[in-house]
C-alpha cells in the first residue's frame, strides 16, 4: 500500500469524541462486566433509496478513513469525561458518569476493529452493508456516530447531483449554493455533488480543499453600482475580457442581453455567454437565444440560476429552453426535497467469549463449521417491518451481464452470510474474474414468493472492499476527482430504468437463501418466545 499526498480533508475530524453519549455509556457498562471486548460485527445500510429513487450514490468513505487513522483519545477528551456527572435520584447529588478504570482503557486504547467499505462512488441499494465493522463491542459501538453522520449526509447529496446529472444529459451543471449552505464553507455539500456529477462549483474553498473546478462572474451588486447597466457592463468586461459572461436579469432581461451584446460589440470582444436569474426562463432563454445567434454571437452560452429543483429543470426541458448551463443553489446544498437519508448501523453477529479477532480469522479460513457454531447472527425486530434487521455476518456481491451492445451492466445483487463460506471462483474474464462456482438463488427480503437463481458462470464482484484490518489501513485514501470517476463508471452499469426520477424499476438486493431461512426461523423462535432469545 502506497502513502497518500493527499491533503488532510477538514471534514474529517481528528478525534474519538466524534461520537453520541450513549456510545460511551454502554462502554463503561460492558467494560465493568467484562464484556467489552467481545468480538461482534455491525453492518452501516439504508433502508430506503432516497428521494423515492432507484439507487444511493455513497459518498463520505475517505473522510472516515482518514478519522479512523486518527482515531484516538487526548488528555482534553479524558478530562471532558471524568467530568461528566449524572444526578443520582435517590440523593439528588452528582456522581461522575464514568470510572477512572474506564478512562484510564480509553487513553490507552488504540484502534483495533477490522473495518470494510464500499469505496467512494460505489452504488448501494436497501439493506446491503455500506461499511462492515469487525472487531471489539465497545469500538464498534463507538464509530457509529461518525460512520452515519458521514455516509448519510455525503450519499444523500451526492445522489442528488447524480439526479440533477441525469437530468440536465450533455449539459453543463454548476453548483452555486455556498450563501445557503450549512457553515464550514459548505464543503460537505460541494464536496459530494463533485462526486455525484456536478461540473464546478462557486465555492473557492472547496477548490482550495478538493481542487474543484470553480465558476462565477457577477452578481447584482455589479450593475446596482453603475446608474446605466450598459456602463456597469463595459467596465466589467474591460476589467475581465476573457471571462465575459453577463447577469442580465437586475432591471429587463432581454435589455440585459441587448447591453452585452452591445457591449462586446463596441469593445470588440468574444460573448462567452449570459445568465438568467429571474421570471420565466424558458421563454426568456428562448428570446435570448434569438437575441444571440442573431448578433452572431452562436456560441455564446446561456446559463439559468433561481431556486432550481429537479421538477423545474425536468419541466424547462420539456417546455424546450435554450438553456446550456444550469446553476443549483439551495435545493442542492440543502437538500431540501429530503433533508436526511436515514441509514442506519446494527449488530448482526456475535462470537463467543474468548474468541479473538485472529481466532475467528483463522477459523474462517480452517474450520467454517467451528466458527458457525460460536457465531450467533442477531436480529432487530419492529413492528415496522422495514426496521427488522438481517442477522449474521453480512457481505454482498453484485452479478454482471452485458447488454444489447455489449456493455456490462449491474443485474442484481445478493446480501449473503459469511459463516456460509464463499460461492465464487477464478474466471478467465479480464473485467470481472470472479464468477458463480454453483447456482444461487436470491430471494425477495419481504416475500419468499420472489426470488431470482443465479447460474454457476455468472460474472461478479465484491462491493466492499477491506479498508482497516484490525487497525490498520489497508488501503490508499483517494481524492474525490477518483470518487468522481468511479461514480460516473458506476452509474453508467446502472440500467436507465432504475435512474428514471418517476417510478424508478426496482433494484433487488435479496438474501441468499439460507440467510433468508435463518432469518425467517430466527424471527419466529424470538415471536413465539415473546422476545426472549438464547445466544448460545
Amino acid at each position: 500500500m502506497t502513502k497518500t499526498s493527499k491533503k488532510p480533508d477538514p471534514l474529517a475530524q481528528k478525534t474519538a469524541m466524534w461520537a453520541d453519549q450513549y456510545a460511551f455509556t454502554m462502554a463503561q457498562a460492558l467494560f465493568e462486566n467484562g464484556k467489552h471486548d467481545q468480538v461482534t460485527t455491525f453492518h452501516g445500510y439504508i433502508r430506503t433509496n432516497p428521494y423515492s429513487g432507484g439507487y444511493l450514490l455513497t459518498a463520505g468513505q475517505n473522510i472516515l478513513m482518514e478519522w479512523l487513522e486518527n482515531w484516538s483519545f487526548d488528555d482534553d477528551d479524558i478530562e471532558l469525561l471524568r467530568e461528566e456527572v449524572a444526578v443520582d435520584p435517590k440523593t439528588g447529588k452528582p456522581k461522575r458518569l464514568y470510572s477512572d478504570e474506564f478512562l484510564d482503557m480509553l487513553k490507552n486504547a488504540k484502534l483495533e476493529v477490522s473495518v470494510d467499505m464500499m469505496p467512494e462512488g460505489e452504488i448501494a441499494f436497501p439493506d446491503e452493508p455500506i461499511v462492515r465493522v469487525h472487531g471489539p463491542v465497545w469500538q464498534c459501538l463507538m464509530l457509529e456516530a461518525a460512520i452515519l453522520n458521514t455516509i448519510n449526509s455525503q450519499s444523500l447529496f451526492a445522489t442528488l447531483a447524480s439526479r440533477f446529472r441525469e437530468i440536465a444529459g450533455n449539459k453543463t451543471v454548476l453548483e452555486l449554493g455556498l450563501r445557503r449552505a450549512q457553515m464550514l464553507g459548505g464543503l460537505e455539500a460541494t464536496r459530494a455533488a463533485y462526486i455525484g456529477g456536478i461540473d464546478g462549483t462557486s465555492n473557492y474553498l472547496a477548490k482550495k480543499h478538493y481542487g474543484i473546478p470553480t465558476s462565477g462572474t457577477m452578481a447584482h451588486a455589479m450593475v446596482m453600482l453603475y446608474e446605466d447597466e450598459l456602463q456597469a457592463f463595459k467596465d466589467y468586461a474591460k476589467a475581465m475580457p476573457h471571462n465575459t459572461v453577463f447577469l442580465v436579469d437586475t432591471y429587463d432581461s432581454l435589455q440585459g442581453v441587448r447591453n452585452a451584446i452591445a457591449t462586446c460589440k463596441e469593445m470588440g470582444i468574444a460573448m462567452k455567454g449570459i445568465r438568467l436569474d429571474s421570471g420565466d426562463l424558458a421563454y426568456l432563454s428562448q428570446k435570448a437565444r434569438l437575441l444571440l445567434d442573431e448578433a452572431g454571437y452562436k456560441d455564446a452560452k446561456i446559463a439559468a440560476s433561481n431556486d432550481l429543483d429537479e421538477k423545474t429543470i425536468a419541466s424547462l426541458i420539456e417546455q424546450g429552453a435554450k438553456i446550456d448551463i444550469w446553476g443549483i443553489g439551495t435545493n442542492l446544498v440543502t437538500s431540501k426535497t429530503q433533508p436526511a437519508l436515514g441509514g442506519v448501523y446494527k449488530l448482526g453477529a456475535i462470537y463467543g467469549n474468548g474468541l479473538t479477532m485472529d481466532d475467528i480469522e483463522k477459523l474462517r479460513g480452517q474450520d467454517g463449521e467451528k466458527l458457525s457454531s460460536q457465531m450467533q447472527g442477531v436480529v432487530k425486530l419492529s413492528e415496522q417491518t422495514i426496521k427488522t434487521s438481517i442477522p449474521g455476518d453480512l457481505d454482498v456481491v453484485r452479478f454482471m451481464k452485458k447488454d444489447h451492445l455489449g456493455h456490462w451492466q449491474y443485474d442484481g445483487d445478493m446480501i449473503y452470510d459469511r459463516q456460509d463460506g464463499e460461492f465464487v471462483s477464478d474466471s478467465d474474464n479480464a473485467d470481472y474474474p470472479k464468477a458463480l462456482n454453483r447456482n444461487t438463488e436470491s430471494v425477495r427480503k419481504y416475500d419468499e414468493t420472489l426470488s431470482k437463481v443465479f447460474n454457476a458462470g455468472t460474472h461478479l464482484y465484491h462491493p466492499l472492499k477491506p479498508a482497516f484490518d484490525k487497525g490498520s489501513r489497508v488501503r490508499d485514501i483517494e481524492d474525490v476527482h477518483t470518487a468522481r470517476k468511479r461514480a460516473q463508471d458506476s452509474l453508467a452499469k446502472l440500467h436507465y430504468g432504475h435512474k428514471r426520477l418517476l417510478n424508478p424499476h426496482t433494484y433487488v438486493a435479496g438474501l441468499e437463501n439460507k440467510l433468508f431461512e435463518r432469518r425467517r426461523k430466527k424471527i419466529l423462535k424470538i415471536r413465539r418466545g415473546k422476545g426472549r432469545i438464547n445466544h448460545g
